[in-house]
């Protein structure tokens, strides 16, 4: 069980790390010439990347209190 629980803190990091980083890598786009409907769906998706990176960071949280 606690190897179970190390495999998946380990994991839940890695992905939080390449979230962030991804993140980081879209800030640097040129995203001028995209339309209205195409910016919309692209602030939609970064939503989704910081939301999923939230939610990382919340299960490593739980993940935490469950194994002290």
């Amino acid at each position: 069980m606690e190897i179970e629980k190390e495999r998946n803190r380990v994991a839940l990091e890695r992905i939080a790390f390449h979230l962030d980083e991804a993140l980081r890598f879209c800030h640097q786009l040129d995203l001028s010439e995209l339309g209205p409907l195409e910016q919309r769906e692209w602030d939609t998706k970064m939503k989704n990347c910081k939301d999923a990176i939230a939610f990382c960071r919340e299960s490593l949280k739980k993940l935490s209190g469950v194994s002290e």
